[in-house]
């Protein structure tokens, strides 16, 4: 069982989401400005059966791996 003093508050939960896509964010940008071909993007808009929308994009590339 979880306690209620184990559950981080809503505000922490965002600074964490937000720090965590900030070190993503910065590792993606390093690896794509050393791709040396094309990036290719891919996209889908959708919605649920609740009217909920959605965004997915994709990014292909041949890193130097």
């Amino acid at each position: 069982n979880v306690t209620d003093s184990e559950i981080p508050h809503c505000t922490k939960t965002h600074e964490l989401i937000l720090d965590n896509f900030r070190t993503m964010f910065a590792a993606l940008q390093a690896e794509l400005s050393m791709v040396m071909g094309e990036i290719s993007f891919t996209d889908d808009i959708w919605s649920s059966e609740s009217l909920n929308p959605y965004l997915a994009v994709t990014a292909h590339w041949i890193g130097q791996d």
